[in-house]
C-alpha cells in the first residue's frame, strides 16, 4: 500500500479538493435519496470522488442503510479514478439517529451516572450500530462545558466542569474509536465538538459570541480537547460556530493552527460544523462571498466543509487563479486521507479492508446497556419522610399524571420515528397489581412532543386557559389515590438545539412552561404524598415544585427504556445512583452560576440566596453513607517532584450506614490557598462506590500534577509553591486534608 504522501502526490487538483467536504447529506441528494441508489448520475456528479457522504441512516431501516453504504463505497472505491473509499457521517451523540437503533440517555443524563465505564460501553454500542450499517464516522462527543443552561444544547453536553467532561469524553472517544491508530471493523471515528466554549454563549443564545478571557478558555475549555487528543487519539474534530472576540472560530487560525494543531499536537481532520464556512459570510461578515468565506476557513486550518460545498467547491478555480495556496489544499486533503487510512478506506481497488466491513450486532445486549444507562442517569433531588421508594399496597392506587407522562421523550438528534417506554407503561408494567391511573393534568406544547416536534420550526405552547378541566381532574383523581407521579419538565420542542433564526430552542428564562408549577401544587394540597418527576433536556425554575411535593426526581431524557428504569428506582428494585452533572441555579438570575467559579464569585444578592437550589454532585441516595477517613500518604511534595511525575495519595474510607444495598459518588477538589492568578477550587478525581449494607471500602485518587497546576500571569504552565487544600465530598460529608507543595530548595 502507497503511503499518504505518495498517494498525495498521485491525486489531481480537482480529486485533492473533492476529498475536502461533503457532497451533501443522503436524504436530500436525489441521485440516493429513493430506496436505489443512481449509481451512474452520482458518479458523473461526483467523478473525482467525494470525501463524505451524510446521515445514509436517516429514513432508512439497518438493512436498507447498510445496502446503501455497501453499493455507494463499492462505486467510488471501484469506478473512480483514486478509488478512495468514503466516510459516512452520522450523528450520535447518545444512539446513532437511525431507524432501529438504540436510543441512550442523552449525553448529560450518561454525565449523571458520573460512570466512565458505562459511557464507554454505551459509545462502543453507537460504533457498532453505525458499522452494523455501514457508516464509519460519527459526531460525538460534545465537549462543551454546559455553563448557561438557558443554552438549548446543554443536552448534548457531559455537563458543566472541565475535569468531569474531559474524563467522560476520553471515555466516549475510545468508545467510539477504541484504542490504537487503526479503527477496527467494529468501531468508527470519532469526531469531538465543538472547538472551543460554545457551552457559554452571550445571552445563552446558540452561537451567540462566547465572551471569556484567554486564562479561562485555556485552564477549563480547552482541558477536554486536549485530554481527547493526548488520551484517546481522537480522529476528528469540529470548529464551532460562535466567534472570540471578534474572530469567528472557523476562521480563527490563532486557535485552530497555532493552538488546537502546533500547542495540543492534533493530527487529525479539523471539520466545519454545518453550513459554518457560509455563515462567515451571511452571519459574521467578515467574507463577502462562500467562495471568500472558504479561503478564509481553510487557510485558518479548516480540512473539510460539511454538510455541503458551499464554498470548497470553488477551491480549484482559486488555487489556479493565485487566491489561495496548493499548499492549504495539501494540508487539509492529508489530514483527511490520515482519517480515511484509519479506517481502511485507503486499500487497493478490490481488496477487503475494515472500512468495508459490515459488522452483526445483538441489540439486546445495547438495549440491557441502555437500561443500566437509564437508571444510573436519574437522580433523587429531595425525598422528604423518605416517602421514596414506593410502599404502595397492592391493592392500592398510584396517579400518574403530567405532560410527560404519557410519552417517551429522547432528546434531540434522535431518529424521528424512535419508540420507547414512557413513564406511564414503565408504572403499569412494574406496578401491576396496583391501578395505576392517568390524566394528562396540563400541557406543555399544543401537540405531544416526540423526537419528531425537535425538527419542526414552529413550537406552540399550549394555551393556559385549555387547561383548566385537564388540572381540575388531576386533582380530584389525587384526592382518591395513595400517591401521585406528577411528571413535568420540558420536551423536545421547549428546550433544543437552536439551529437557524427560523428554528429556535434556547430559553430566556428557566421557568417551566405552561401551569406545571400549578398543577404540583394544587396535587400536594390535597395531602395525597406526592413525587415530582423531572424529565428535562437540563436545569429548570424549581422553587415551587421543591417547595409543594415530597419527593423530586430528575432525569435527562432517559433514553427508549427510560420508563422502565424510572419506574424500578420508584419502587426501590435498584438506588437512586444518578448525582448532577450541572448545577440547578434556583432562579435565571443567578446564571452563570456553576462549580469551580472564581473565588469572587457569588458575594450575594440583596433580597436573595446566592447559593445554588443544587449543586454539582448533588443526588440522594435510599441508603445511608458515612466518610469515616480520608488519609494522606504524605502532606508535603515538592514541585520537583510532581513535575517528575510523582503524585499525592488521597485514600478515603466509606461505610454503607444504611439498611439497603446503594451507590455513592466520592469527589475530590482541590484549592490553591494563596496563588498569584486567582484560582477555583477544581474537581481533580472521582469515584463511584457501591455497598452492600455494612460494606465497607476504601478508594484510593492520586493527584498528580495537572491537580496543582495553573497558568501565571504570562499565561505560562506552573506549579506554584504554597498550601493547597484537598476537599473530599461523599453525598452532603466533607472532610479537608492540608497539602504543603515546596519549591524543592
Amino acid at each position: 500500500m502507497q503511503s499518504i504522501d505518495e498517494l498525495l502526490t498521485s491525486l489531481s487538483l480537482e480529486e485533492k479538493v473533492a476529498q475536502l467536504s461533503c457532497a451533501g447529506r443522503c436524504y436530500e441528494l436525489a441521485e440516493v435519496a429513493g430506496d436505489e441508489p443512481d449509481l451512474d448520475a452520482l458518479l458523473n456528479r461526483f467523478p473525482h470522488g467525494v470525501g463524505q457522504l451524510g446521515r445514509p441512516s436517516m429514513g432508512r431501516s439497518r438493512d436498507g442503510t447498510e445496502r446503501l453504504t455497501t453499493q455507494l463505497q463499492a462505486a467510488f472505491r471501484d469506478r473512480t479514478r483514486a478509488g478512495i473509499g468514503i466516510l459516512f457521517n452520522e450523528e450520535g451523540v447518545h444512539g446513532l439517529m437511525g431507524g432501529e437503533a438504540t436510543v441512550f440517555p442523552a449525553a448529560l443524563g450518561l454525565a449523571a451516572s458520573w460512570d466512565p465505564a458505562l459511557v464507554e460501553a454505551a459509545y462502543a454500542a453507537v460504533a457498532a450500530e453505525c458499522r452494523e450499517r455501514g457508516s464509519n464516522y460519527v459526531y460525538a462527543p460534545v465537549l462543551d462545558l454546559a455553563r448557561d443552561p438557558r443554552w438549548g444544547r446543554i443536552e448534548e453536553t457531559f455537563g458543566e466542569d472541565p475535569y468531569l467532561v474531559a474524563t467522560m469524553g476520553v471515555a466516549a472517544v475510545v468508545g467510539l474509536q477504541g484504542k490504537g491508530d487503526r479503527i477496527a471493523p467494529d468501531r468508527v471515528l470519532a469526531c469531538a465538538k465543538h472547538f472551543f466554549g460554545h457551552g457559554i454563549p452571550q445571552a445563552g443564545s446558540n452561537a451567540g459570541p462566547v465572551a471569556l478571557g484567554e486564562r479561562e478558555l485555556r485552564r477549563d475549555h480547552l482541558m477536554p480537547f486536549a485530554a481527547v487528543i493526548r488520551e484517546a487519539n481522537v480522529g476528528a474534530i469540529m470548529v464551532a460556530y460562535h466567534e472570540l472576540d471578534g474572530i469567528p472560530m472557523h476562521a480563527n487560525s490563532r486557535w485552530v493552527s497555532e493552538v488546537l494543531r502546533n500547542e495540543l499536537g492534533f493530527a487529525g481532520m479539523v471539520s466545519s460544523d454545518g453550513f459554518g464556512v457560509p455563515q462567515l459570510a451571511t452571519v459574521h461578515r467578515v467574507a463577502d462571498t462562500p467562495t471568500d468565506a472558504a479561503r478564509q476557513a481553510f487557510t485558518a486550518g479548516i480540512d473539510c466543509e460539511v454538510p455541503e460545498p458551499v464554498g470548497s467547491a470553488a477551491l480549484v478555480e482559486e488555487v489556479r487563479a493565485g487566491r489561495l495556496s496548493v499548499d492549504v489544499i495539501d494540508r487539509a486533503c492529508r489530514n483527511v486521507l490520515n482519517a480515511k487510512h484509519r479506517l481502511g478506506l485507503l486499500a487497493p481497488k478490490g481488496s477487503s479492508e475494515p472500512g468495508t466491513y459490515v459488522v452483526e450486532v445483538d441489540r439486546s445486549e445495547h438495549q440491557a446497556l441502555a437500561l443500566r444507562a437509564a437508571e444510573q442517569a436519574v437522580v433523587l433531588l429531595t425525598n422528604d419522610n423518605s416517602l421514596l421508594p414506593l410502599d404502595v399496597s397492592p391493592t392500592g392506587t398510584i396517579l400518574v399524571c403530567g405532560p410527560n407522562a404519557a410519552g417517551a421523550h429522547f432528546g434531540g438528534y434522535t431518529d424521528p420515528d424512535a419508540a420507547g417506554v414512557s413513564i406511564l407503561e414503565g408504572m403499569r408494567a412494574r406496578f401491576k397489581t396496583s391501578t395505576v391511573a392517568y390524566r394528562e393534568g396540563c400541557r406543555i406544547t399544543e401537540e405531544p412532543a416526540t423526537a419528531a416536534t425537535w425538527w419542526q420550526d414552529e413550537v406552540r405552547l399550549a394555551d393556559p386557559a385549555a387547561d383548566d378541566d385537564r388540572i381540575a381532574a388531576a386533582v380530584a383523581a389525587a384526592a382518591n389515590a395513595d400517591v401521585v407521579v406528577a411528571v413535568i419538565g420540558g420536551n423536545e420542542a421547549t428546550h433544543r438545539e437552536g439551529w437557524w433564526f427560523d428554528h429556535l430552542g434556547d430559553r430566556s428564562d428557566l421557568t417551566m412552561a405552561g401551569r406545571q408549577e400549578e398543577l404540583v401544587e394544587r396535587i400536594a394540597a390535597t395531602e395525597t404524598p406526592t413525587v415530582a418527576l423531572v424529565i428535562s433536556a437540563g436545569p429548570v425554575d424549581l422553587r415551587r415544585v421543591v417547595a409543594a411535593a415530597d419527593a423530586v426526581v430528575w432525569s435527562c431524557y432517559p433514553g427508549e427504556l427510560g420508563g422502565e428504569a424510572i419506574a424500578r428506582i420508584l419502587a426501590g428494585d435498584t438506588d437512586a445512583a444518578g448525582r448532577l452533572p450541572v448545577t440547578f441555579p434556583r432562579s435565571t438570575g443567578q446564571i452563570p452560576i456553576y462549580s469551580g467559579r472564581q473565588p469572587s464569585a457569588g458575594r450575594g444578592y440583596l433580597h436573595g440566596d446566592a447559593a445554588p437550589l443544587f449543586p454539582l454532585g448533588h443526588g440522594l441516595s435510599y441508603t445511608t453513607f458515612g466518610l469515616d477517613s480520608v488519609r494522606v500518604a504524605t502532606s508535603q511534595v515538592t514541585v520537583d517532584d510532581l513535575a517528575a511525575g510523582g503524585n499525592v495519595v488521597i485514600e478515603v474510607t466509606i461505610t454503607n450506614t444504611g439498611a439497603r444495598s446503594g451507590s455513592e459518588l466520592i469527589r475530590v477538589h482541590v484549592d490553591d490557598l494563596i496563588a498569584s492568578v486567582a484560582q477555583p477550587q477544581r474537581l481533580a478525581g472521582f469515584c463511584r462506590v457501591e455497598l452492600e449494607p455494612g460494606g465497607s471500602t476504601t478508594a484510593e485518587f492520586r493527584l498528580d500534577a495537572a491537580a496543582f497546576t495553573l497558568l501565571d500571569q504570562n499565561m505560562q504552565s506552573r506549579i506554584e509553591p504554597g498550601e493547597f487544600m484537598v476537599t473530599v465530598y461523599a453525598g452532603d460529608q466533607r472532610r479537608n486534608v492540608m497539602i504543603q507543595v515546596g519549591d524543592g530548595s
